[in-house]
């Protein structure tokens, strides 16, 4: 499955918060950003003109807290948080709470191989039903369309809530004199 990006409009920004450097230069590398040729696996095509993410990386959730507050003063705030569960300091439930805080719309996913709680407890104490998960290790793939999905809500301002009942809609009224 190839996945055609196109530009016409701005960057979707995307804040990775891992503290395994690797792990930003795979999402990099999988998200394929600003690269005018397809990917080493050829599952993304970029067009010339489409930068369809601007990422940003942080290897602590302090920082990426840091980082979220430089984005909202320059009013260009993240749309989207990819965030390690297990991280030194901060875990990814204390760094999500505190993002949350500063954007309110953040569509978030959690992405680890190793959850040190249920995913109920992370849904419970995050009160987010649009919340994602993301396990390692991902594929391309899963990491592509969870990018979307995120990137789509957040440029439909969502909070997530809606997310899960994807397929219900408010009733429209009738017009009137009908």
């Amino acid at each position: 499955m190839m996945l055609s990006l196109r530009g016409g409009g701005a960057a979707q920004r995307i804040l990775i918060v891992d503290d395994d450097v690797a792990i930003h230069r795979v999402v990099e590398k999988v998200l394929n950003v600003g690269l005018n040729r397809p990917d080493p696996e050829g599952l993304v095509r970029v067009t010339e003109d489409a930068k369809p993410y601007a990422l940003s990386f942080a290897s602590s959730g302090q920082e990426a807290v840091t980082l979220t507050e430089r984005a909202q003063r320059l009013g260009t705030p993240f749309g989207v948080a990819l965030v390690d569960i297990r991280m030194p300091g901060w875990d990814g439930i204390e760094t999500v709470t505190r993002l949350y805080r500063i954007e309110p719309a953040l569509q978030v996913a959690i992405c680890s191989a190793y959850m040190d709680y249920s995913w109920q407890e992370i849904l419970d104490r995050l009160q987010r039903p649009g919340l994602r998960q993301l396990r390692k290790p991902w594929s391309s793939g899963q990491m592509l369309a969870t990018v979307q999905e995120l990137a789509q809500r957040a440029r439909e301002g969502g909070t997530g809530a809606m997310s899960a009942f994807p397929q219900q809609r408010a009733p429209q009224k009738p017009s009137p004199g009908r």
